[in-house]
């Protein structure tokens, strides 16, 4: 009796241990070699929430932590090679992005009217003004995101002379827009202004540029409301060039991020 006992126990472990060796195997495991990882629909999910050009690293690294599971991602060794597959990914869709927009404002020029906005002096309220303008933007050479521009200004409400003021431009890698005028100093050496990624919208299809234009450059406190449409005289026509996939680029909501501030000593005049 004893020794039948002993083999229904032998038996009894026998089955157990395969139970919970065949539930083990129906689970993800430190040893997983297959990477259920979706990197496309990660990318999708990401810009999304964040937009065309994302966010900080800090806060991409985090996001890619916190939903990396839902994208059939599972903590174990694949982790770095699949948040670094997705880092590689992003930084050629915002050089994609770079050149699209590049290529929309070279394509044609823009025009509109601009309210200024500027305070002198450290005044608690800005004076403000209104002028027409164009900006004509030219690539430095085909699929590059930067080049040269002129921008043309008249019938200032505050009564400052007509100005034709040429430029350096460039679409930079958190997709805002540098405008780096020209001075007697040379070129691209006077008045820096940014169009940030998040004060910009530029609409391929409805023929939209229009957005917010912020001084970068020290001494001089000022800001420009703009809303250009396209105008096609002064390039080959829209719908013979090459499309941008008429794209949209609207930063609102975004962070504002720009790795330089410039410096410039001296300013004259009450606004650019």
């Amino acid at each position: 009796m004893k020794k039948i006992t002993t083999i229904i126990m032998v038996v009894l472990l026998a089955i157990l241990s395969f139970s919970f060796t065949a539930c083990d195997g129906n689970d993800h495991t430190w040893d997983n070699d297959v990477d259920n990882f979706n990197l496309s629909n990660c990318i999708d999910g990401y810009l999304n929430k964040y937009g065309s050009f994302g966010t900080d690293d800090k806060t991409t690294a985090t996001w890619f932590s916190q939903n990396y599971e839902d994208y059939g991602g599972y903590y174990d060794k694949y982790y770095n090679g699949d948040y670094n597959a997705f880092i590689d990914a992003l930084e050629k869709i915002y050089k994609q992005n770079q050149t699209a927009m590049a290529q929309i404002l070279s394509t044609a020029a823009w025009s509109g009217s601009v309210t200024l906005h500027w305070r002198e002096n450290s005044n608690q309220s800005y004076s403000t003004a209104t002028c027409s303008a164009e900006y004509d933007f030219d690539l430095t050479q085909s699929g590059s995101t930067n080049g040269r521009g002129l921008e043309k200004r008249s019938n200032f409400s505050d009564g400052s002379a007509a100005v034709n003021t040429s430029f350096n431009w460039k679409v930079d890698g958190y997709g805002n827009i540098i405008i780096d005028f020209d001075s007697e100093a040379g070129l691209g050496k006077g008045v820096e202004m940014v169009i940030y990624y998040a004060d910009l919208n530029l609409n391929d299809e409805q023929g939209i540029f229009a957005g917010t234009m912020t001084s970068n450059t020290s001494n001089l406190d000022e800001y420009d409301d703009f809303s250009f449409q396209r105008v096609t005289y002064a390039k080959p026509n829209v719908m013979t060039r090459t499309a941008a996939s008429y794209k949209i680029f609207n930063g609102e909501g975004t962070a504002k991020r720009l790795d330089i501030v410039k410096k410039v000593t001296t300013i004259t005049g009450s606004h650019r």
